[in-house]
């Protein structure tokens, strides 16, 4: 994963290219969990340009296939609860790190189950209440549908447990390896005596959750949100003029 210690220090050095002394561990964290918010959503607007590639037979193919590469910078994000229940009928809240759906089946005693049935997805409300209606359409075990609202209903109610696979909200990774939904945050080391040399401390510090590939774009990401939150043009250019380098 992108490793938050590296983009510190070099927004700071951007910083200090412009003659800006004020980037501290705090400034930087408040701008970062945006950057790697707006990266995040970037990546949903490319899988949608690489599918209009795909169908127009203009995509590379294998490994240079433009959505491959994307899928391949989500599958961090990708989430997938097995046997979910809420303990209520037939509703089941998104989770706290819910951020888009991909799939949802019936759930069961088995993980991995070619036979499982696949429930299809309703966004719209009034949609649903037609299919509720219908003596044709009405949902049942072998074909289960459900509304995504601010919450997961599925009919029919006799439904106990889904497995629901979804992209999580961006979050962070620790020098363990493992993920989290803590954001991304750089912490100096407590050195004692009232030292603060801004030496990294990996116990406190949280990686970005987006791939070590992206390192460059957080940083002028960064360095640009913060040129923009004091109204300075001339980070803003030097973040915008580094980042076209690339």
């Amino acid at each position: 994963m992108a490793s938050i210690d590296k983009v510190y220090k070099t927004v700071k050095n951007l910083a200090n290219k412009e003659q800006k002394g004020f980037i501290t561990p705090a400034v930087f964290n408040r701008f970062a969990v945006i950057a790697q918010q707006n990266i995040y959503n970037e990546l949903f607007t490319e899988l949608v340009d690489a599918k209009k590639i795909s169908r127009q037979n203009l995509d590379p193919g294998r490994d240079k296939s433009v959505r491959k590469r994307t899928l391949e910078d989500l599958s961090p994000f990708v989430t997938r609860l097995h046997n979910y229940d809420t303990g209520e009928e037939n509703i089941f809240y998104k989770p706290d790190n819910f951020s888009r759906l991909i799939s949802m089946s019936e759930g069961g005693s088995e993980r991995y189950n070619v036979n499982k049935v696949n429930i299809e997805i309703v966004y719209d409300v009034e949609k649903m209440d037609r299919i509720l209606g219908s003596n044709l359409s009405s949902p049942t075990k072998e074909f289960p549908v459900a509304l995504i609202s601010d919450e997961i209903e599925v009919f029919p109610d006799t439904i106990e447990s889904i497995d629901i696979t979804y992209y999580r909200k961006p979050g962070g990774q620790t020098f363990s390896g493992s993920y989290t939904d803590s954001d991304p945050q750089w912490v100096a080391l407590d050195l004692g005596d009232g030292q603060n040399l801004e030496v990294m401390d990996p116990e406190s510090t949280v990686n970005f959750m987006l791939p070590e590939h992206y390192s460059s774009e957080l940083v002028y990401e960064i360095a640009k949100l913060i040129g923009l939150s004091i109204n300075d043009s001339g980070m803003v250019q030097v973040a915008s003029q580094e980042e076209a380098r690339r």
